[in-house]
């Protein structure tokens, strides 16, 4: 999950700073002080936390993927269990998406499908829906990440120059970032230091960023019932 932040980062800077520095100089890790003018972006730390009420956010149903070859005639399919409400998706054949209403009706209580037209004769009909049975409970972790975007230029004007942009290349990107996933962008600070003894100075931008993780724990199977008759 967090490759996949730094990834997102990463894409931004070396997009919106392509004018100022070639984008291979735009790196995740340590910066390199051969290259005289690179951006590196670092993962500092992170913190966790469970998102609602305990952290439970609700149960994962069982699955149920079924496959029928249709004459050309039938319209009418059975699934072998009772599904929820709605179906997940609904294929004829294999690869076209069907709609319900438009293509087809189903009987939730008897778990019948019934097409509106008959599926091509030869080809396969393919239904996945859910079934009332828990596999799995879900879980929101909500993770808070701190960076660091460490920037090396040899002139002083010009690493104050690659600053600023990439402060507003960060905030420019809040949309584009948020649809990946990524929240709550925050500016913490920004600070200059040496790099090496030989006093080559680097700025440093810290942020915080947001995003939130679903994770699935296994129910155990229920493997017996004991009902006993109370005494009075």
């Amino acid at each position: 999950m967090i490759r996949e932040v730094d990834e997102a980062i990463l894409e931004s800077l070396r997009k919106g700073l392509s004018d100022l520095i070639p984008p291979d100089n735009i790196t995740i890790g340590e910066l390199n002080p051969e290259i005289a003018k690179s951006i590196s972006l670092v993962n500092k730390d992170f913190t966790i936390e469970e998102e609602g009420i305990g952290g439970s956010c609700g149960v994962k149903k069982e699955m149920i993927v079924e496959k029928f070859d249709s004459n050309g005639e039938k319209k009418d399919f059975t699934l072998s269990q009772k599904p929820l409400r709605p179906l997940i998706k609904v294929e004829s054949p294999i690869g076209t998406e069907k709609k319900e209403i438009d293509d087809y009706s189903v009987d939730y209580n008897k778990g019948i499908v019934s097409f509106r037209v008959s599926p091509e004769k030869g080809g396969k009909v393919q239904m996945g829906y859910y079934i009332a049975r828990a596999v799995a409970e879900t879980r929101n972790l909500k993770f808070s990440l701190t960076y660091l975007v460490n920037i090396l230029a040899d002139d002083l004007q010009e690493r104050n120059r690659i600053t600023l942009e990439a402060i507003k290349v960060l905030y420019r990107e809040k949309s584009a970032l948020g649809k990946r996933g990524i929240s709550d962008m925050r500016l913490i600070k920004g600070y200059s230091e040496k790099l090496s003894e030989d006093e080559i100075n680097k700025n440093v931008i810290e942020f915080k960023v947001e995003t939130s993780i679903q994770i699935e724990m296994p129910l155990p199977p229920i493997e017996r019932i004991e009902i006993r008759k109370m005494e009075k």
